[in-house]
């Protein structure tokens, strides 16, 4: 019984960071930020030297 009260909350922290983390993913993707960090209308990738 432990085994399953268990399982199942660790199952419900998991859902609610993959939840947050899709949240945060779209409110981004919503403002127009890139996922790349670099800032870059219309970009392709980020090809900057280092």
């Amino acid at each position: 019984m432990l085994g399953v009260i268990s399982t199942t909350v660790v199952g419900l922290i998991v859902l609610g960071a993959a939840a947050l983390a899709l949240r945060k993913i779209l409110k981004d993707k919503k403002a127009g930020k890139t996922s790349c960090g670099c800032g870059c209308e219309g970009c392709t990738g980020c090809h900057h030297p280092k």
